[in-house]
């Protein structure tokens, strides 16, 4: 199981198919699951099992909504479901998990690169280099620029589709919201979460670049498999699905605490006040709305009501 799948969709194309010639670098990284690994998943049982809308009664009595997106410009989610809509438009304000602006765009590009004298040549083996030096320039990174492309940076950009002519659901909402004459706000300024990428352990970042570069072809398959459970709604279903064994299950935790965890906490905090005037339609990713420690369980036990709507 790989790190990025449910926080961020990876859909490119592999490096490395299983009938050609594995570095032995790569090897580690690339397995065959087992029935023994099926048998490793960690079920979790909460509540809030199924939905992607969720209805937010807070105890003073203000209603809400918390809404959990996918980040892809994939046409099957990427569309704005009518109830979703609805709820939207019978709101006063967006609260969304970044702005997706040219502001956040250019926040990414002022961070990515390194300004010591570190490189990539000097973290990565040869033959992995240029696996990415080759992907890298379908994301805009000049062949000469690759050395210095910090590696959470690296695999956020090899991680998700190749940039095409589309919208994402993000940035639909984003439009209705501005043609409703809502008020549009961040939870997270992209600084806040590019801090949380920059802040992993460079032997972390590094983990988690190689698994990404080897494993492209299973994660193309995976990430087919959260889409089908996104359009199902299945929240349980990624839950469970992200909780197979990972290649380091101690890097994984690491990850998933300050990219998720860590994060929803700052969030949950941003979206109570919020929740205080009521009329809030909260948009962010479905991963944090799910597991024990996501944002749904958080306000069940702050004391909201809580009824999926879509």
């Amino acid at each position: 199981m790989h790190y990025l799948l449910l926080v961020l969709l990876i859909i490119t194309a592999p490096v490395f198919s299983s009938e050609e010639y594995i570095p032995a670098v790569c090897e580690p990284f690339v397995s065959t699951p087992t029935e023994s690994d099926s048998q490793q998943i960690r079920k979790i049982e909460h509540k809030y099992k199924k939905g992607l809308l969720w209805k937010i009664e807070s105890p003073e009595g203000k209603t809400g909504y918390l809404f959990g997106t996918m980040h892809s410009q994939d046409y099957a989610v990427s569309g704005v479901p009518p109830k979703v809509r609805l709820a939207l438009v019978q709101s006063k304000t967006l609260l969304m998990e970044t702005i997706p602006d040219e502001e956040a765009n250019q926040a990414f590009l002022n961070m990515m690169y390194f300004k010591d004298k570190q490189r990539l040549d000097t973290l990565l083996e040869p033959e992995l280099l240029e696996a990415l030096t080759t992907m890298i320039q379908d994301y805009g990174v000049a062949k000469e620029h690759t050395n210095f492309v910090k590696p959470w940076a690296a695999f956020s950009l090899i991680g998700r589709p190749k940039p095409v002519r589309a919208p994402t659901l993000e940035s639909n909402l984003f439009q209705i919201a501005q043609n409703s004459g809502l008020q549009v706000k961040p939870l997270e300024t992209m600084e806040e979460i590019l801090s949380a990428l920059d802040g992993l352990a460079m032997d972390d970042q590094i983990t988690i670049l190689k698994d990404t570069i080897c494993n492209h072809e299973q994660i193309i398959r995976d990430a087919k498999i959260l889409v089908d459970l996104y359009l199902n709604r299945d929240l349980q279903g990624m839950v469970e699905f992200n909780n197979q064994p990972h290649y380091d299950e101690a890097v994984f935790e690491r990850f998933m605490q300050r990219i998720l965890y860590d994060r929803n906490t700052k969030m949950l905090e941003r979206i109570e006040k919020e929740f205080k005037t009521g009329y809030v339609f909260v948009a962010v990713g479905a991963s944090h709305l799910a597991d024990e420690k996501g944002l749904l369980n958080e306000l069940d036990k702050s004391g909201y009501n809580i009824s999926a709507v879509y």
